[in-house]
């Protein structure tokens, strides 16, 4: 990392996670040290910062153990948010497939599931001030006849999810749904801001069309626009039997915000105990590039804990198909990156030369993760 790093403090699990919860509240980046073997560090959990951050995390720090009462319950319901899963959902085969891998998740996360659709609202139309009175006048009978048949459908869908829950003898997983009436990007953003989920899971539209406009407008801009993870289910991936991801493949870049976003993914794939490959192609290694490469494995294994982690180099003239290749020899079931503008998310989903059909979108979920944090 170019910024240095410093213990804040060392504590049990619960309140590491709590501090590390009211940290990211405040916009600041934390990693808590050996997630993976808790059992194994009788000494605690320690809470890693940015040594340029120290003065604003020392405060925090102070506030945060003297803290009771109302200060204490805003950290705790942060950390909770981790476990809340949102599934926007218009009720498309792809997005009832995306619903499924949400319920694969939840049950090993223990989360709650909340499903969300964003009905058509008649005002919004750019030919609502042509229409006649007549239309006008039963304006509100169109909207509540809408109304009506979205939460029929809603419910229909959390029976669904409900009764799989129960045949699979799944516990702790809490499914209930809401609806909004607007844009379904904007709706969608606003709803993220109040509800504060851990993760958004979308349905993509897999292999119908290609490049970063496989996932759909609305996932793709969802995707670019939150801070909160995004989990993108290929329609061509089937959810209906899900299976934990065994080997999963962060994809680097070698940006700053990699360290944030694998801390965050060694937390997700915890419950799983998959194998993390972390890997950089390149069309010429260079010395620099081993050096961080290095940097990272050190950081994964002696900061973060993580003991199934494979960190490695691939040397190709193109990256889609060294990526493709790799994915194919490890069997990888879950791809994660991180967008950045100089990332190479944007290299493989938003330069033309290369929106040719790519595996990501076809069979394989794709977790993206902001280049910052939630602020």
């Amino acid at each position: 990392m170019k910024d240095k790093t410093l213990t804040l403090a060392t504590l049990t699990y619960m309140r590491a996670q709590l501090l590390s919860a009211r940290l990211e509240q405040q916009g600041l980046e934390s990693f808590m040290t050996h997630i993976n073997r808790i059992k194994e560090s009788p000494g605690g959990v320690s809470v890693i910062i940015k040594e340029s951050d120290f003065e604003k995390a020392a405060e925090i720090l102070e506030d945060f153990q003297s803290a009771f009462g109302i200060k204490k319950q805003i950290a705790v319901e942060y950390m909770r948010s981790v476990r809340r899963i949102l599934v926007p959902v218009d009720f498309s085969e792809h997005a009832e497939n995306a619903a499924n891998y949400a319920m694969g998740i939840a049950a090993s996360l223990k989360a709650d599931i909340q499903l969300l659709n964003v009905y058509f609202d008649p005002v919004l139309s750019p030919y609502a001030h042509l229409e006649t009175y007549t239309f006008s006048a039963n304006l509100d009978k169109i909207t509540r006849e809408v109304e009506q048949d979205t939460v029929a459908a809603l419910k229909l869908l959390v029976n669904k999810i409900k009764e799989r829950l129960k045949t699979l003898r799944i516990k702790g997983v809490n499914v209930s749904y809401d609806l909004v009436k607007g844009n379904a990007v904007d709706s969608i953003l606003s709803y993220v801001r109040i509800y504060k989920p851990g993760l958004v899971v979308m349905g993509t539209r897999g292999s119908e069309m290609e490049g970063f406009r496989s996932f759909g407008s609305v996932t793709a801009k969802i995707i670019e626009k939150t801070r909160i993870p995004v989990l993108a289910v290929p329609k061509d991936y089937d959810a209906s039997g899900f299976k934990h991801p065994r080997n999963v493949l962060y994809a680097t870049n070698f940006d700053e915000t990699d360290y944030w976003a694998m801390s965050k993914l060694a937390s997700f794939v915890k419950p799983f105990r998959s194998m993390i490959y972390c890997v950089h192609v390149s069309e010429e290694i260079a010395k620099p590039e081993e050096v961080y490469m290095r940097k990272m494995r050190k950081f994964l294994i002696d900061t973060l804990g993580i003991t199934q982690i494979e960190c490695g180099l691939l040397e190709c003239l193109d990256t889609q198909v060294g990526l493709e290749d790799f994915i194919k020899e490890k069997q990888i079931d879950l791809v994660a990156i991180t967008t950045h503008h100089h990332s190479l998310f944007s290299k493989l989903f938003l330069k033309p030369n290369m929106t040719r059909k790519f595996l990501f979108q076809t069979d394989i979920p794709l977790l993206v993760f902001h280049a910052r944090p939630q602020v």
